[in-house]
């Protein structure tokens, strides 16, 4: 009796250990806070801030988003050709049907792969980071119309820095500083509803 009891114990410990992990995990990452969203908003500004004047200008605005979409789509055609590439066996610019039809195993070592799947999801979470960063100061149209306060036609830091704080004290419920996952995942259904 006492060998069942322990054996179940044993077992609802071992199902619960992902849920630890995963939660685990998610509490590992670092909040929000209102300092961390000054400093990605200073940093993008200066990246938009071409001219260094300390204000952006439509121009400016325009020239760093189609700047930072040609980046994307040219790190798009990148990872095409290296996917490309591993399937590509005798690099000859062509897929024939036995590399297609190639297990897994003869396009490299279980740990060459996992080292690079490992990597590519280090860049994924680099890449989210930095689109994160660039939604941060964003100077579309409608956007810049609501960042330049004075209506002036240019954008000061104090300015876009304004905007970006009033969103997020709206998102942070209980006033304490910083966005915890659950203020942004109810901040993400108020806006979805």
């Amino acid at each position: 009796m006492k060998t069942v009891a322990l054996a179940g114990i044993a077992a609802a410990t071992l199902l619960s250990m992902p849920a630890l992990a995963i939660q685990q995990q998610n509490s590992s990452r670092p909040a929000t806070t209102r300092a961390s969203v000054q400093a990605m908003v200073q940093t993008q500004f200066a990246k938009v801030d071409a001219n260094g004047d300390g204000f952006v200008v439509r121009g400016e605005g325009d020239a760093f988003r189609e700047a930072h979409r040609a980046e994307r789509q040219a790190h798009r055609a990148e990872r095409r050709a290296e996917r490309f590439a591993r399937v590509d066996a005798n690099g000859d610019g062509s897929i024939s049907r036995a590399e297609f039809d190639a297990p897994r195993a003869d396009r490299g070592d279980r740990a060459e792969r996992r080292a690079d799947r490992r990597e590519r999801r280090a860049e994924r979470r680099e890449r989210r980071m930095e689109r994160r960063a660039h939604r941060m100061v964003r100077f579309g149209a409608k956007r810049f119309e609501r960042m330049d306060a004075d209506r002036d036609g240019r954008v000061s830091l104090a300015e876009a820095t304004a905007l970006r704080l009033q969103r997020f004290d709206r998102i942070d419920t209980d006033k304490d500083g910083t966005i915890t996952r659950e203020e942004r995942r109810a901040a993400r259904q108020a806006r979805r509803g």
